[in-house]
């Protein structure tokens, strides 16, 4: 009997490699899912800008679906919205709208704005809009959606129209970049399980 028992929870060196390469295939699966990770609420437009604490109005998409909130800055704190669900930025819109200093934060003041979007192109060797980017000399640089988003010198010296449009781009490029990834992964795991 005992040979019977030890010959059952004895693995094959097959049923071996054939676990490990299912926990790599997980391991990195999470990996991109957390690099990847796109926060679950987005504000894709400010329906009523108020300088009263808690009135500014926004739009809010969830990510990959097609559902809108109309909140006040107000309602998102009130109804105990999770701000870290958010991006930085947009959570940041909120407190100041909340404090009625969404004006300020966004500089919508008669500053005129260092830098301006005079182009934007699709680059198909990188798969990524370019945007021509012009300063008050007329000095004209290229760069990605990301490479802007994150360049927080800039993001605070240009319009606020222009701060949409790469950050739209930049969530965009980022959802189809994701989708790939996952497309890839799902077919090396298929030419593998066929193996």
């Amino acid at each position: 009997m005992n040979n019977k028992q030890d010959l059952s929870n004895k693995v094959s060196p097959r049923e071996n490699f054939l676990m490990s390469l299912i926990n790599k295939l997980m391991n990195e699966y999470k990996a991109l899912l957390c690099y990847f990770h796109m926060k679950p609420f987005k504000i894709v437009d400010i329906l009523n800008l108020s300088p009263i604490p808690g009135e500014t109005v926004f739009t809010i998409q969830i990510s990959h679906k097609n559902i809108i909130l109309q909140l006040s800055a107000a309602e998102i704190l009130q109804k105990n919205y999770d701000l870290n669900e958010f991006s930085n930025f947009h959570a940041e819109m909120i407190r100041k709208a909340a404090e009625g200093k969404l004006l300020e934060f966004l500089k919508l003041s008669e500053i005129e704005p260092l830098y301006k979007i005079v182009g934007k192109r699709y680059d198909k060797e990188l798969q990524q809009y370019l945007f021509t980017i012009e300063d008050k000399k007329g000095t004209q640089f290229k760069k990605t959606a990301d490479e802007l988003a994150n360049d927080k010198k800039l993001l605070t010296n240009i319009d606020i129209q222009d701060i949409y449009d790469i950050k739209f781009t930049q969530g965009a490029e980022s959802i189809l970049k994701e989708k790939a990834l996952l497309l890839l992964a799902k077919q090396k795991n298929e030419r593998n399980g066929m193996r």
